[in-house]
């Protein structure tokens, strides 16, 4: 997923993207319930909209941040 987000995030500037290791974060990990890799998360306004599971390809993942 890593080069599939990387290149949609310099497609979109109004959007943020945050990468989560969560070996490293696991409290971030528990926080936000995320139990498969990968996980998308799409927050506004501090709160989760929308959630993905699994490897989706470039086009549903500028849909997906775009929602």
């Amino acid at each position: 997923m890593g080069p599939v987000v990387s290149s949609v995030a310099e497609q979109l500037d109004s959007v943020d993207f945050y990468k989560v290791d969560v070996d490293e974060a696991p409290d971030l990990a528990q926080k936000f319930g995320v139990q498969s890799i990968p996980t998308l998360i799409l927050i506004k306004d501090g709160q989760e909209v929308k959630r993905s599971v699994g490897f989706i390809p470039e086009e549903p993942v500028k849909e997906f941040a775009q929602s």
